[in-house]
This record gives structure tokens, C-alpha cells and sequence, in this order.
């Protein structure tokens, strides 16, 4: 539920833009995109040729933004309508990756990484943050940094990196890989580390894809870093705001993924509407059962109440003033309320629909267990529901192990 003037006339004509987009570009080829990665970048280029990509980045380096989380989350939400992989993909490349240098001021990692994301050629970003040892241990906040285990040494006017990450998205193909570090475990949140590696540094190598069950469409695998040396100007700011940023970055991924989430479940609404529309049962169509009116109108409120915290989420990022830093523990606990929420409201609403179309909802031909299989991802990513319990309770009361 939205107030009719939650966007502004532009944003509508880009709601507009992007469900026309996916309606002719997408929904048309949904079952061949997760078996074809050319078909996957044709769809990517079409997205750049449109100028979603150069609309994250400032116009000093040939963007037209950088745009609004309100206005990113319309782009996001529209395309997970149509695959969650894509959405994941555009959301990155326009400009969560970078975020956090173009709010920092960091001139020499903005000179180097942002001109190729405004051309006209598809360019990629890669957010490093999950370890291969830990796993969760790295988005865990009660750890303060310490499960943190890729580490930075300064040499000279280089950073030394060694370590691996698990399951980061794009992989291999990036130009960028913003790398989360820990310089010293002592130290908890002042160890932390964000460093930007350009993507052809020497030690810097990738496991293959991985073979996942859903979200086909973007690309998932293993970093691991063998003595890679970049410059000290990569760091994203030092000790303090580094660990500031980890956790913004932090919160505005969660928004990202109920953003993705909420564009599941709208198109899985469409199809169980359109389904129990024109299957009958007793001489009438399904959905003029009370039964089957009552998951119908159960799936609506969920769906509804996700749009209100999705976008309420995003107005409270555009006005620091009113809300705080995205970083503060207040943001970073509500952002993972509307995540959690937005997540197991997606697989719920999905796993009815099943329900609901019986056998029919396993075949893809209808295309519902594909969304069934992208809305159990946006449970267990960014470590999953379990983590964001932890940084919820966070918010609202001094909660550590330290």
C-alpha cells in the first residue's frame, strides 16, 4: 500500500519504462535466460543501451545520477518480476559497488573504476564479502569484525591481500571487486577493511561458476587472493569509517534483496491470479472458492505490506537528516526487518501459489517453479534469516558477545 505520491512523476514514467521492458524482453524468455548466457547478456546490454547502468554514477564521469534508492528499487523491482538474477546483476553494476567511494570522496578510486560503467558496453562490479572459512562469521555483527578472515597487510604504499571468498556475485567477469578485509583481529571494527582490486591484478584468480538452484541468470563463484598488492589509495577511508561503511553496505544489500524478493512475489501473484481465473472447479472458476479467496487475499497483504516497507525503507535512506547514517545500528536492524519480512513473505506467497496449482505449479511451463526456486535465495544470502535475527535485536538493545 503506497500513497499516490510516494513517486514522482518521473519515477512512474520509469516504473512504466521498466515494466514494458520486461514485459517484451524478459517475460517472453524466462525458462531459455537460465540456460543461455548470451541470451543473458543481450538482456544486459539492452539494459545499458537504456542508461540504467550510467544512472548510478555522478556526471563528471559520464553518468546521469547518481540516483535515488526509491528510484533504483522501481528498476530492481521490475526486473525480478521478470528474473531475480537479473535484478541482482543490475543493482550491482549501477552503483552499489561504488556507493560507498562516491559518498566517501575517494577520488582515486572513482578516476579508475567508474568511466567504464558510463559507456556503452556492459561492465560489471563485484561486492567480496562472504569467507570461504566462517562463512556467516563475516556479516555476523556480535563478531565486531573478527569473523572477518581475508587480510589486508600494509607493505610499503601497498596493501597486501590473502584469503578467499565464497559465492560473491559476478565473479571472474568484474572490472572491480570491493574487498571485505580485516588488517588486524584485535582490533574488532577498526580492523575492518574495505579495499577496491581492480579486477586483472597478479594473484588474483577464481574458482568456476557455481551450479546453483536459482538465480541462474547471474554469476556466482569463488575469489581467492594469493599476495595481491594494490594501492594504499584503494582503501576506501581508513580505521572507523571503513567499518561505517561495511555496515551502510550492509543495509542497503538487505534493502536490495526485499526489493528483489518483492518483485517475486508480484509476479507470482499474476500468475496464481490469472491461474484460479481460468481453472474450474465445481462448475466455477477456483478462485470463487472461500477457501482458495482466503490464501488469495492472505498473499495480497503480505505482498502489499512488503511494497509499503520496501519503499518506506528507501525514503528513510534519502533523508539521513531525519533517519541517521544508514550505518547506525537503528538502520541497519530496520533494514534487516524489511528483508527478513520481505523474504519469508516471497517464499510463503510462492509455496501457496504451489499449493494452489498442485502439479501444474511444478511444471515450467507456468513458470512458478522458477520463482520458486529464486525466493528461497533471498532467505539464505547475506547471511541469512538467522544473522539478520542478530543485527534486528542489535537495534534495539546493546547486544554483543564482546
Amino acid at each position: 500500500m503506497l500513497r499516490k505520491d510516494t513517486f514522482t512523476e518521473e519515477q512512474n514514467a520509469i516504473r512504466d519504462m521498466m515494466r514494458k521492458f520486461v514485459d517484451n524482453e524478459i517475460m517472453p524468455i524466462r525458462r531459455e535466460l537460465e540456460t543461455d548466457p548470451q541470451l543473458v547478456e543481450s538482456v544486459f546490454q539492452k539494459l545499458v543501451d537504456l542508461g540504467i547502468q550510467k544512472a548510478g554514477y555522478p556526471p563528471e564521469y559520464g553518468g546521469t545520477g547518481p540516483g535515488s534508492p526509491t528510484t533504483l528499487g522501481i528498476v530492481c523491482e521490475e526486473l525480478a518480476r521478470g528474473d531475480a538474477g537479473i535484478s541482482v546483476s543490475c543493482g550491482i553494476n549501477a552503483g552499489f559497488v561504488l556507493q560507498a567511494a562516491m559518498v566517501a570522496g575517494n577520488k582515486a578510486v572513482l578516476d579508475k573504476f567508474i568511466p567504464p560503467f558510463c559507456g556503452d558496453k556492459i561492465n560489471y562490479a563485484c561486492l567480496a564479502m562472504t569467507d570461504s572459512t566462517g562463512g556467516a562469521d563475516t556479516e555476523n555483527p556480535l563478531l565486531k569484525g573478527r569473523g572477518i578472515k581475508t587480510r589486508a597487510v600494509l607493505d610499503g604504499d601497498e596493501w597486501v591481500i590473502n584469503g578467499s571468498k565464497s559465492w560473491p556475485t559476478h565473479a571472474g567477469i568484474s572490472s572491480v571487486y570491493f574487498t571485505v578485509c580485516n588488517t588486524d583481529y584485535e582490533q574488532g571494527e577498526d580492523g575492518i577493511a574495505l579495499i577496491f582490486v581492480p579486477g586483472d591484478t597478479p594473484g588474483l584468480s577464481f574458482g568456476k561458476p557455481e551450479d546453483k538452484m536459482g538465480f541462474k541468470t547471474s554469476v556466482n563463484a569463488s575469489i581467492f587472493y594469493d599476495n595481491v598488492r594494490v594501492p594504499k589509495e584503494y582503501r576506501l577511508v581508513g580505521p572507523g569509517p571503513d567499518a561505517h561503511f561495511y555496515y551502510a553496505t550492509m543495509a542497503g544489500t538487505q534493502w536490495h534483496s526485499s526489493v528483489i524478493a518483492l518483485g517475486i512475489m508480484r509476479a507470482v501473484f499474476e500468475i496464481i491470479l490469472e491461474y484460479t481465473e481460468g481453472r474450474e472447479s465445481g462448475g466455477k472458476p477456483v478462485r470463487q472458492w472461500s477457501m482458495v479467496a482466503g490464501i488469495l487475499a492472505d498473499m495480497a497483504i503480505r505482498m502489499e505490506m512488503t511494497r509499503g516497507a520496501v519503499y518506506n525503507y528507501a525514503y528513510m535512506m534519502e533523508h539521513p537528516e531525519v533517519y541517521g547514517p544508514p550505518f547506525t545500528k537503528e538502520m541497519v536492524a530496520k533494514a534487516s526487518i524489511v528483508r527478513s519480512y520481505a523474504s519469508d513473505s516471497c517464499v510463503w506467497i510462492t509455496n501457496k501459489a504451489v499449493e494452489l496449482m498442485g502439479s501444474n505449479g511444478l511444471s515450467p511451463e507456468y513458470h512458478l517453479e522458477k520463482y520458486l526456486r529464486d525466493s528461497k535465495i533471498t532467505q539464505i544470502w547475506l547471511g541469512g534469516q538467522q544473522i539478520s535475527k542478530y543485527r534486528i535485536a542489535n537495534g534495539y538493545y546493546d547486544y554483543s558477545i564482546y
